[in-house]
């Protein structure tokens, strides 16, 4: 009976030891929409993160590899959002690679970033496409009226915006939540899972020792 005690005490050891370490090494990427770019936060905890990491995003229909970029020294890659993403209304798998087979994976649905701003060189390019070789010159009283009413306009938001903007904004916060909850078991569950175990061999050792004064 000792030697089957200690036996089973060594293995719930080994067992604790090995989760500990899967624990340890578990890695996560979370990315969120700021502006006209995505940007990625990875890390193993809340405390280490990833430096030089590999996050490579694909189309999450195709597969397709759309660009790839490293990780800073706070665990950060951050990438203008894709005209061909925005253009197809692609959802985007971002794939991290943090080394020793270690992988971790989000996705970024094309809501959140389909109202998104463009960069502000691609705006400048669409507005004006070719600027005339000549052109008559205003003077500055004649342009300043016109640009103030201009910048008010280019300023306001309609609530629509507004809420586009702020259900853009808090949509990956409620998933990364959802995800939380759903995750496996915490080292908090895992020892008490031990401590069901050992009260439940106490109480077979005890019931061993009545029969056998």
């Amino acid at each position: 009976m000792n030697r089957l005690i200690i036996a089973v005490c060594l293995a719930l050891a080994a067992t604790l030891c090995l989760a500990a370490v899967s624990e340890a090494h578990k890695v996560n990427i979370f990315a969120y929409v700021d502006g006209d770019r995505i940007v990625t936060d990875s890390g193993y905890s809340r405390t280490k993160r990833v430096y030089d990491g590999e996050v490579e995003v694909y189309d999450a229909a195709t597969g397709t590899l759309l660009l790839s970029g490293k990780t800073d020294t706070n665990g950060k890659f951050a990438f203008v959002v894709p005209e061909a993403a925005r253009e197809k209304k692609m959802d985007l798998r971002l794939l991290l690679k943090a080394g020793q087979g270690h992988q971790a994976e989000w996705t970024v649905k094309y809501d959140e970033f389909a109202d998104a701003p463009r960069p502000v060189s691609d705006m400048v390019a669409e507005e004006n496409p070719a600027a005339p070789a000549e052109a008559a010159p205003e003077s500055a009283a004649e342009s300043a009226p016109a640009a103030a009413p201009a910048a008010s306009a280019a300023g306001a938001l309609t609530a629509a915006q507004v809420d586009a903007i702020v259900k853009r904004e808090v949509e990956p916060i409620k998933r990364m939540l959802a995800e939380l909850h759903d995750s496996g078991p915490s080292m908090a569950d895992i020892f008490g899972g031990i401590g069901w175990i050992f009260g439940l061999f106490g109480v077979a050792a005890y019931m061993k020792s009545r029969r056998n004064p």
